[in-house]
């Protein structure tokens, strides 16, 4: 009796628990999910920096306007590069996290440069470079929270 009760002892500590097996069937799930909400961000990202471009038409003549368009394209390419590694192995997710930090000095940089083209009067009426120039900080905000949570879904 008590040979058999250790030996069913020995079994049970030998056997994985049924809650190990479950979180190591859900981890292809949670990683599936995590690459759906990763592509989702990057849609919005994508139309949020073409939304920008398309409002930043009207600084053309402001001095900051190529810089404006540098840091989008940077961001731009950095965000391509995010989306081309979603193999999920150890290696792209570590370079994944560095060019999301990347993205975010890029997205403070876009938003310092944006902040100041409510100076640029030459574009127009002061009330209406002023609504131009709000309209694109907001944009400029939206980029950099989305570059926030995909920085936190990577990590």
């Amino acid at each position: 009796m008590r040979t058999a009760t250790l030996a069913a002892l020995a079994v049970l500590a030998i056997l994985p628990s049924p809650g190990w097996a479950q979180r190591a069937n859900d981890r292809p799930e949670r990683a599936y999910r995590k690459e759906m909400k990763i592509a989702r961000l990057m849609d919005g990202l994508r139309d949020e920096m073409w939304a920008y471009r398309q409002e930043l038409e009207f600084f053309q003549r402001a001095p900051q306007y190529n810089e404006l368009l540098e840091s989008r394209y940077r961001l731009r390419n950095l965000a391509i590069r995010v989306a081309d590694m979603e193999d999920g192995n150890r290696r792209d997710q570590r370079a994944q996290l560095e060019l999301a930090k990347e993205m975010q000095q890029e997205a403070r940089e876009l938003k310092k440069r944006t902040d100041r083209l409510e100076d640029f009067t030459d574009a127009g009426a002061p009330k209406e470079v002023r609504r131009r120039a709000d309209q694109l900080k907001e944009r400029a905000d939206d980029i950099a929270g989305h570059i926030t949570r995909l920085h936190e879904l990577i990590r």
